[in-house]
């Protein structure tokens, strides 16, 4: 499967720059956090099971406890927060983690429920704990995913957020930073992705948003995400565009939550991967579906050709 990898890459990298962002942030996770930050689904829709196939809860292992999101980008890789990692200030163990997808409820005991351990954590090797620099993380299970309509992958970006759109964030976090209670159905919330000037000009005094980040949200507020939704999928027009990271506050007004650009760590993401990873070019602003429009074809279908070969190499 590397050979997969290595074509994936070449694919890519005509499409996208590789940097090290840097600057200041905190957290939206459920742990009791020492960032000046918070973690954050307000005043959002209750999801049907199957309407984000591709959510997954982070639970403690010992307490099946929700603690942090993430997004199944194939059937033995999970993306998420970098802070999610770490408890008390310290990395957690790989066996600390218990991966639950296939669900919309937390204690949903269902058949399309499965729970995996996790063997590897890769931490962006740039993240920064205090300033919550490169806040991003691939697990790698231990079992495989079995794909079935209620838990599938999500694709990948082949371009930076496009300012304007509406993008769905999803996940099972307070449902307001007054009500400090994990919610136990998968909630939702439609956000505005805002662009680079209107992100710094609100978050002043907050981040002065370095590269690999963004913002999403209202100005006057009302609806955002909140703790227990850190390292949770932002997904525009069907492809996953950023990750929970953090915020001040919960659905506070001029205070939009920020997330990590999943475009921007495309290439650190892909390295190393040693399984097929959909990634799709995002050029719609208003379809919340995946736009599979002429213009994207060549680079779906080589994506594609790409693996099928690998397949074929790999099998014999």
């Amino acid at each position: 499967m590397r050979a997969t990898s290595l074509l994936l890459m070449l694919l890519v990298i005509p499409y996208f720059a590789y940097g090290s962002p840097s600057n200041i942030f905190v957290t939206y996770g459920v742990e009791p956090s020492t960032f000046g930050l918070t973690g954050r689904i307000v005043n959002g829709t209750k999801a049907a099971l199957g309407q984000f196939p591709h959510q997954v809860s982070l639970m403690r292992s010992w307490t099946k406890r929700h603690f942090c999101g993430g997004s199944v980008i194939s059937s033995t890789l999970v993306l998420t927060a970098g802070h999610c990692m770490f408890l008390s200030r310290s990395i957690i163990e790989p066996w600390t983690i218990l991966v639950v997808g296939g669900i919309v409820h937390l204690f949903d005991e269902r058949s399309s429920r499965q729970e995996r351990g996790v063997e590897k954590i890769r931490l962006h090797p740039n993240f920064d704990l205090d300033n919550l620099y490169n806040d991003i993380a691939v697990l790698k299970l231990s079992v495989p995913f079995n794909f079935i309509p209620e838990l599938q992958s999500v694709p990948l970006p082949l371009d930076a957020p496009v300012p304007h759109t509406i993008c769905q964030v999803s996940g099972w976090g307070y449902p307001s930073s007054d009500f400090p209670i994990i919610s136990t159905d998968l909630m939702f919330v439609d956000l505005p992705v805002r662009t680079v000037d209107e992100c710094r000009e609100l978050l002043i005094n907050v981040t002065d948003l370095p590269a690999g980040m963004f913002c999403a949200g209202y100005i006057e507020g009302g609806r955002d995400a909140c703790q227990g939704d850190s390292g949770g999928p932002m997904v525009c027009n069907g492809i996953l565009t950023g990750i929970v990271s953090g915020g001040e506050g919960c659905a506070l007004p001029r205070l939009p939550g920020v997330y990590a650009d999943v475009f921007y760590y495309l290439n650190w993401i892909l390295n190393d991967a040693d399984v097929i990873v959909v990634i799709h070019r995002n050029n719609s602003i208003n379809n919340t579906r995946p736009n599979y429009s002429t213009s994207n074809m060549p680079m779906v279908m080589l994506v594609i050709i790409s693996s099928l070969f690998c397949a074929v190499i790999d099998h014999f």
